[in-house]
């Protein structure tokens, strides 16, 4: 899916070669820091750094290279990481075998339908870069992770660089709800696509914050992910400052997640609490209640906040504003999708290829009026249009996999080792949930950490029980030696 506007474009403060010099030297420091870490102390311990600058800079923060594509620093740490990996990296278990790829089968059959689809593009070229993108923006990500985590330690080490990462995006966030700066001002401006229909209007819900996101709604989406990750680490903390950064770090991404006035991602934060007070019997579930607690102290005490929250719900059911007109638009786009789709049984099967929808120039009814379908604002939909009904399937059974993998390693791994899946699951749920009315899929710092926390899912059940049966197996042979002795 493409990047989509926040419906205010922020003009840089600084004229464009200073903005161009700002990405490289920003692109320098990324990669010195990477190389310097993989030399001095392992390949391993570069990737929760590389997680955490995944998640901090713009999309804006890019050089473009001429008929070829988009440097982003992002592109900048995929490859460096993997470079690193193929020099540096180990890909063999403590038994000296090799490490089985997860999904590689399902992530092989995507790629394929992903080309099958590209061969049969409405607009060839836009599918073919936007293939060649998923495949080194984000399954590269992927493989990395999967192949080089080698213990349970660095799983964690992980999740606090992304909350981390939220943190740094976060003061970003309150910087720009308070003083209408944005950090994306200091790089050169770019024109995101869909920067028309619902999202042009976007600023009539007043200052939303996005941070150094693509759009507000993908910022309380990486938000919504992210505040469950803290609540976990926070059952870990021993040290009182770690305990207060986490806290502190919690408060301020609830802040932060209020002020992208966003609904999606407020229902996304709601459903994964639920999930972790519904089902988890540790720890965990004391923090989810004093959340609540003080949640529910705020409502009291700030009676505004309550208010906006209750007025933006009643303007969502009504379809004469501009937000019930949002919400009806989701909706449209799933009869559009099986509309388009039904015209022809070769593109229901392959759709009009990837990133096709902005070209297609779709119109039909919408409340009345014949409009063109300029803005996708769900993923599922952008989906079935693009890929058809097989690529559809196909990425959710990558997608809902590793959601599987993550429960059932939940109800077999033994207390509190099975908390961390619990987590991962509420994570991934949250993104697909968000999926269905926000085209947050395929692009965007997001999509970064949803395939991270990915193949965290997939590495960690394992890692665990390894670690598990090296403890009990050094825990038996003082015993026998006792015994023996005995």
């Amino acid at each position: 899916m493409a990047p989509q506007a926040s419906g205010r474009l922020h003009c840089s403060l600084f004229p464009q070669h200073l903005g161009m010099t700002l990405i490289v030297v920003i692109d320098i420091i990324v990669v010195a820091a990477l190389v310097g870490i993989a030399l001095t102390k392992g390949f391993e311990r570069t990737l929760p750094v590389a997680a955490c600058f995944l998640l901090l800079f713009p999309i804006e923060s890019q050089i473009q290279l001429p008929g070829l594509f988009s440097l982003t620093t992002q592109r900048v740490v995929v490859i460096t990481l993997l470079g690193l990996y193929i020099a540096l990296g180990k890909t063999r278990d403590e038994g000296g075998r090799k490490r089985a790829l997860p999904l590689k089968y399902l992530v092989m059959v995507q790629i394929v339908w992903m080309l099958v689809s590209t061969a049969n593009s409405f607009v060839f070229t836009v599918s073919l870069k936007t293939v060649l993108s998923q495949i080194l923006d984000y399954f590269v990500v992927f493989y990395v992770f999967s192949r080089a985590i080698g213990g349970v330690e660095t799983v964690r080490k992980i999740l606090y660089s992304l909350v981390v990462g939220m943190v740094i995006c976060s003061v970003f966030g309150a910087i720009e709800s308070y003083s209408r700066w944005s950090v994306i001002s200091l790089f050169p401006p770019y024109v995101h696509r869909l920067s028309t229909g619902v999202y042009a209007a976007v600023s009539y819900r007043g200052n939303r914050v996005q941070s150094t996101f693509g759009h507000p709604i993908l910022f309380g989406g990486a938000l919504a992910m992210a505040i469950p990750q803290a609540l976990y680490l926070l059952t870990l903390a021993k040290t009182r400052g770690r305990k207060v950064f986490l806290w502190s770090a919690i408060m301020l991404m609830f802040v932060s997640i209020y002020k992208t006035g966003s609904r999606g991602p407020w229902i996304a934060v709601f459903l994964s609490l639920a999930v972790l007070l519904l089902l988890n019997k540790d720890r965990l579930r004391k923090y989810v209640l004093v959340i609540i607690l003080m949640t529910l102290t705020v409502l009291i005490v700030r009676p505004g906040v309550w208010q906006t929250i209750w007025d933006l719900y009643g303007e969502t059911m009504d379809p004469d504003t501009l937000q019930g007109v949002s919400y009806q638009w989701r909706y449209a786009l799933y009869r559009i999708a099986v509309k388009e789709l039904d015209k022809d049984f070769g593109r229901a099967l392959w759709g009009y290829g990837p990133e096709s929808f902005f070209y297609l120039g779709i119109e039909d009814e919408f409340q009345g009026h014949m409009v063109t379908y300029d803005s996708c604002d769900s993923s599922i939909a952008a989906l079935m249009i693009e890929t058809g009904y097989v690529g559809l399937l196909i990425t959710a059974l990558l997608l809902l996999k590793p959601a599987f993998v993550a429960y059932r390693s939940f109800r077999k791994l033994a207390k509190p080792a099975n908390s961390l899946c619990l987590v991962l699951l509420v994570n991934m749920l949250a993104f697909y949930f968000l999926m269905t009315n926000v085209a947050i899929y395929g692009w965007g710092q997001q999509s970064y950490m949803l395939w991270i926390l990915i193949a965290l899912a997939m590495t960690y059940p394992h890692l665990q029980r390894d670690e598990g049966a090296a403890d009990d197996s050094a825990q038996t042979v003082p015993q026998l030696v006792e015994a023996m002795a005995f």
